[in-house]
């Protein structure tokens, strides 16, 4: 596969991207001559007879000097379902050995055994613990990783260069069922020419900077129901992980097919929700923007962008974008965009956001040579909301000789108050800068109150014109009950 990423991926992955498990590095003492053959062991234990598997690193010293360790141990101390040994030299009963020197330009062999059973459905999906080496007050640990559960692990077979992202390809036209989730370590790949289905009901979880990447050609199909739907999220289940985000990296979809669809999902947690990116109008060729459409689609809690589109022709029914770390929704680089009853809101607290929920623009900088390509953009917004806790959450840029067409036609905005919206060709039946009194932002239940604005705001031609994507919300209700549909994803 070659492998071409556009600026904002490249930059995103390798500085944006959920935080390593890697260790501290210590700028000052002697362990900074201390390095690990691998910093994060994985254990392929699902695949055992008995559960049980050992694995085995190097600890170098890469200076010139001797360096003695006051101990190295096992984080989980004698609870730990892993055990050690230097050397062969074991761990005691505190899963501990201490008093070790190393000397210069030296390696010390770490043998570590893991014994897990993967028919245990209460243990975590990847049991994480580290082996510790300790100098005094200064310290440093490589993540332990063991597979928990009975799932279906795709873990890395090879390495891109470049940015180095460690990546595993899924078999051809493979069929993924609910019976037992699917877990994704490193960065799992829907080959050229081939495609993924995904049933209802299925949980596909990340580990760490997992994603899931269709490449050039490939197609995703996401085929949930709406009280069985597919869920994206990481392989941290405790309840203070159940709405973290950033704890994977992204969906990704390439150029090439134009029957990618997800329906009925949630995709939450990660750092991008779904990223769009058609490389070959990045590289020149633009050709025929290629085509995802999200039916009842829920992302959230991005700790960077829920949907990043480049140069894609995207549509959407019942979309709810919220609580991103910088853009809820982007469309860049032109492409034809459509959006009907969506929610595209954002509340995020965990940091200062400068950017709105909604970003349109018609061109792109291409890092490489700094050449500006532009491509038009048409996007057009119908029965939607647009709004959150920023003082606008609807912007665009442009370049003059491409053309940028956007539509709000009966949606409620929350837009700078001096931009002029009585041009109806861009404007038609909108509300502008009233809170739409959502149930409760704090929890993310975007329903609406009774006195809301948005209440029978909407047009009811665009839920007949597309009866069967918009006739029910995104819970299931009639929008069509009184004839008079609310405004966003939501029917009150």
């Amino acid at each position: 596969m070659r492998y071409i990423l556009s600026g904002i991926v490249l930059f995103t992955v390798l500085s944006f991207g959920v935080g390593s498990l890697s260790c501290n590095q210590l700028e000052n003492g002697t362990l900074t001559q201390i390095s690990f053959s691998r910093d994060t062991v994985l254990f392929d234990t699902v695949f055992t007879q008995m559960g049980s598997h050992t694995e085995v690193f190097l600890i170098r010293n890469t200076g010139s000097q001797p360096v003695k360790f006051d101990r190295i141990f096992i984080g989980g101390g004698s609870n730990s379902p892993y055990r050690f040994n230097v050397n062969g030299v074991p761990g005691n009963s505190n899963n501990e050995v201490i008093n070790v020197e190393l000397d210069g330009n030296d390696s010390l062999y770490v043998f570590v055994e893991v014994t897990l059973d993967p028919n245990n459905q209460t243990q975590p999906l990847i049991v994480l613990d580290s082996v510790v080496i300790e100098t005094g007050t200064q310290s440093k640990r490589n993540i332990l990783a063991a597979f928990g559960q009975d799932a279906h692990y795709f873990y890395p077979t090879d390495t891109l260069a470049g940015p180095g992202i460690p990546y595993s390809v899924i078999p051809c036209n493979m069929v993924w069922t609910a019976e037992k989730p699917y877990v994704i370590v490193g960065w799992a790949v829907i080959d050229s020419d081939c495609k993924l289905t995904i049933q209802p009901g299925v949980r596909v979880h990340f580990f760490n900077n997992g994603a899931l990447w269709v490449y050039k050609n490939g197609t995703l199909q996401v085929l949930g129901e709406r009280d069985n739907p597919v869920v994206f999220e990481g392989t941290r289940l405790e309840y203070k992980y159940r709405e973290t985000p950033g704890q994977w990296d992204r969906i990704l979809i390439n150029e090439g097919s134009t029957n990618n669809i997800i329906r009925n999902a949630i995709i939450k947690n990660g750092f991008i929700g779904l990223q769009c990116d058609n490389l070959d109008a990045i590289n020149g060729s633009p050709g025929t923007p290629n085509q995802v459409i999200l039916e009842n689609v829920q992302i959230r809690n991005m700790s960077g962008l829920g949907i990043y589109s480049n140069n894609f022709n995207l549509r959407a029914y019942n979309l709810l974008v919220n609580n991103c770390g910088q853009y809820s929704t982007v469309f860049a680089f032109g492409g034809n965009i459509e959006l009907y009853h969506s929610t595209i809101v954002n509340y995020w607290s965990r940091s200062t956001r400068r950017f709105p929920a909604l970003f349109m623009n018609n061109f792109y900088v291409r890092p490489s040579d700094n050449i500006v390509l532009s491509q038009p953009l048409n996007a057009k917004f119908y029965n939607s909301i647009f709004y959150g806790n920023a003082d606008n959450e609807v912007g665009w840029d442009y370049v003059t000789t491409t053309a940028l067409n956007f539509t709000f036609d009966h949606c409620l905005l929350k837009i700078d108050p001096e931009v002029n919206t009585s041009d109806i060709t861009r404007f038609n039946q909108i509300i502008k800068n009233t809170d739409p009194r959502f149930e409760d932002t704090f929890i993310q239940d975007f329903r609406l109150k009774e006195n809301s604005s948005a209440i029978n705001q909407g047009d009811p031609g665009f839920v007949i014109n597309n009866i069967n994507q918009l006739l029910f919300d995104l819970k299931g209700s009639n929008r069509l009950w009184n004839g008079k549909p609310d405004l966003g994803a939501f029917e009150r």
